[in-house]
């Protein structure tokens, strides 16, 4: 053997162990990084806004992001989608129950089913709620993936050509031979979509055109490997049409690959095969990459081989010289060179075509991709009931306030309510005092209770902790108001909050109001309110001239939901109250405050900073206060001047945006100051006990000595009482 040979075959084993080396290295590195996880499934949640908002934030928090999620109140779209390939499973949340349902897209995908429904089952499990599983469905050989069919077409194209090369080379003499080859190629891939048509449960026609693609586009890229490199090309035509792909096929799909393992191999020919044939259950799917992918690796390889055959062709190339390969390597028996420019020129051109088509669909499909438009710890539950007795009128609401209940509720002050459409009324009182369950008695920043019939019940979150729980940097949440809005099954309850910094944890007003929040929870017919979502409204920010949004809310016949925001001048002279603004959002979009708009005292704007004032400061109302509107009139209901007040005032106005006016006082509520006893924060119940020319209010107790709270915590409970309502004579409304 001469030394040329010899160093020919010592290239070609370092060529051949290299190449395994990278192979091994390509699959091993996938299955590890990979972990079998999911990687960024786009899945829907389908539900209220209100709801899916919140829920979408927390799925695309979970760990290792598993899922990129998206959200649609229509069931019917979400299924669209399905069928479209844009999500590969839908959750259709179920607000009047506890089990919802999982849609997956019929693209038959087995792999990525089964995790799909592994993580959702268990986030559902989190939450105590069960799933039911819809298969999608959709076509397929024996059981077999898209991605495993579409390997095994391209196992086909290549194996033929690695016959035809081993017997007659790798490069056919003249025309005629090259096209006989190509001929062998499409008719083995006329026998693969013969053998896929007949055993494809459904749409068989279809993916038997996509595997049949697979087997032209595999065969063309291999001989046109050879071409440039021999009978070493097969080696490299091994590595891109077999190797890179095969994690997919190993794997179960592209949604359990990490990167770079997951971008690379859709743009392989069994990624693209494995895509296409994966549309083929699917409706309106996006094919432009495996199209592009199948049609232009043919299209490129023809056009190369072509361009090769032109090259040796000409005049002085050495078209009649035997026994080499193309480009001068060993090619076996028949084959004919390409000098070495023209290989180097071709390999080039490919090179260019391919990435810059790479890069272009790349860049849009990215810019194409459809945004699907740590889990807040709800799950609660309610304690035994306490027994309250009938309960028909103010009386037996002060009656039941000076229970001694359960050791989950010994006081609180706020109490705003919201009755539900299953009768019941749900109550948000603030900074709450808990009693001795092993741990001693605490105060938690919020609490809800039900009222039903003859029963109290405490809601408790798993933690025993506040319903709406605290942010974690020793900020939590005291409610000002609740609205519950009807649904078919369920009413979400809106609760607004404002979020409050302690500065001093041992003093009682060592606090700082850094601005508002919204809370929404979902409430079953019967059931347990479960919180869905929490909303930070603008960046902490402890200026009292910013106004409280959410100090009072109401919704409106019109289906909007008011909310009224409090502030007052920094530094203000004691006894100083509180002015008075409104904004408005419908009532499904409370959770995005990018879409409330605030009155400017003409007109709807969505610059908050445009607020008007409807009541002034001087003489204003309290923080937090109660608006409502009754027999066409809209009632602002606060004490004057805040806690150091103690006229009892409505103002008055023809809407909700005013002119409010104020009217003469209909109650004195004094607090008094020598013995610490602290009387404020009047609410108004319109909902409870409802009688023409009055309404049921409330207003918080407390002492300045938490010793004395502690020691009788019914010092730490609402009172009610009846109030006669004002009939002024109204302005015309304001806008």
């Amino acid at each position: 053997m001469s030394r040329g040979r010899r160093a020919g075959h010592g290239g070609t084993v370092a060529l051949v162990v290299g190449l395994l080396l990278v192979a091994v290295g390509w699959v091993v590195g996938a299955v590890v990084a990979s972990d079998d996880a999911l990687h960024d499934a786009p899945v829907l949640l389908v539900g209220p806004d209100v709801v899916t908002a919140q829920l979408v934030a927390e799925v695309e928090a979970l760990e290792g992001h598993p899922v990129r999620a998206g959200a649609t109140e229509n069931p019917a779209a979400a299924r669209a989608a399905l069928e479209a390939g844009r999500a590969v499973a839908a959750l259709e949340i179920d607000l009047a129950g506890t089990r919802d349902t999982l849609r997956l897209a019929p693209d038959h995908a087995p792999d990525r089913d089964d995790a799909l429904v592994a993580l959702v089952r268990s986030v559902e499990e989190q939450r105590g709620r069960t799933v039911e599983v819809v298969p999608g469905g959709g076509p397929h050989v024996g059981g077999l993936a898209p991605a495993d069919l579409a390997l095994l077409g391209a196992l086909a194209g290549f194996l033929l050509v690695l016959v035809v090369s081993l017997a007659w080379g790798p490069f056919a003499r003249t025309l005629r031979r090259g096209l006989a080859r190509q001929a062998g190629i499409g008719t083995a891939a006329l026998a693969a979509a013969a053998v896929v048509a007949v055993l494809a449960d459904a749409r068989g026609g279809t993916l038997a055109l996509v595997i049949g693609a697979v087997v032209v586009a595999a065969g063309g890229a291999t001989l046109l490997c050879e071409a440039l490199a021999g009978l070493r090309g097969l080696l490299v035509a091994a590595l891109l049409v077999l190797v890179l792909p095969l994690p997919l096929v190993l794997l179960g799909g592209p949604l359990l690959l990490a990167e770079p393992w997951a971008g690379i191999s859709g743009w392989t020919v069994v990624g693209a095969g494995a895509d296409a044939a994966a549309a083929t259950g699917l409706d309106g799917a996006d094919l432009a990459r495996p199209v592009v992918v199948l049609g232009g690796t043919v299209l490129l390889a023809w056009g190369l081989l072509l361009a090769a055959r032109w090259a040796v062709a000409r005049p002085g190339s050495g078209a009649h010289s035997r026994g080499t390969g193309v480009g001068g390597t060993t090619g076996g028996v028949g084959a004919v060179p390409v000098p070495r420019a023209w290989r180097a020129q071709l390999a080039a051109l490919a090179l260019v075509l391919v990435t810059s088509t790479t890069l272009v669909l790349t860049v849009w499909s990215r810019a194409d991709e459809a945004a699907l438009a740590t889990p807040l710890p709800s799950l609660a539950a309610t304690t035994e009931c306490v027994a309250s007795g009938e309960v028909q009128d103010v009386d037996g609401l002060n009656r039941i306030a000076a229970l001694r209940g359960t050791p989950a509720f010994q006081g609180g002050d706020v109490g705003a309510s919201a009755t539900l459409q299953d009768g019941r009324t749900v109550w948000m009182f603030g900074d709450t005092l808990r009693g001795d369950q092993g741990d001693g008695a605490r105060f938690v920043r919020n609490s809800m209770l039900l009222v039903e019939p003859g029963c109290l019940r405490v809601v408790l979150p798993r933690d025993d902790g506040a319903i709406v729980p605290d942010r974690g940097d020793r900020v939590g949440y005291w409610p000002m108001s609740v609205v519950a809005v009807a649904e078919p099954g369920y009413d979400l309850v809106t609760v607004t909050a404002q979020r409050v910094h302690t500065v001093d944890a041992d003093d009682p007003f060592g606090f700082e109001a850094l601005g508002p929040a919204v809370a929404v929870f979902v409430v079953p017919l019967g059931g347990t309110p479960q919180l869905v979502s929490r909303t930070d409204v603008g960046a902490d920010d402890a200026d009292t001239t910013s106004p409280m949004w959410g100090a009072a809310a109401s919704l409106a016949a019109d289906g909007w939901l008011y909310l009224w925001g409090t502030s007052r001048p920094a530094d203000p002279p004691p006894g100083t109250g509180f002015a008075l603004r409104v904004a408005r959002v419908r009532a499904d979009a409370v959770g995005d405050p990018a879409r409330w708009t605030y009155w400017d005292g003409l007109a709807w704007q969505a610059d908050a900073s445009t607020a008007a004032e409807l009541v002034g400061s001087v003489g204003g109302v309290s923080q937090t206060l109660s608006v409502f509107e009754r027999d066409g009139v809209w009632y602002a209901f606060s004490k004057r001047d805040e806690v150091l007040g103690q006229d009892l005032v409505f103002w008055t106005a023809p809407a909700p945006q005013g002119p409010f006016t104020a009217t003469a006082p209909v109650a004195q509520l004094p607090s008094d100051v020598a013995d610490g006893r602290l009387r404020y924060m009047p609410l108004a119940h319109p909902d409870l006990f409802p009688q023409p020319g009055t309404v049921v209010v409330s207003y918080s107790r407390n002492s300045t000595d938490v010793g004395d709270v502690l020691a009788d915590p019914l010092l730490y409970r609402p009172r009610f009482v009846r109030v006669a309502l004002p009939f002024p004579a109204l302005p015309a409304p304001a806008g």
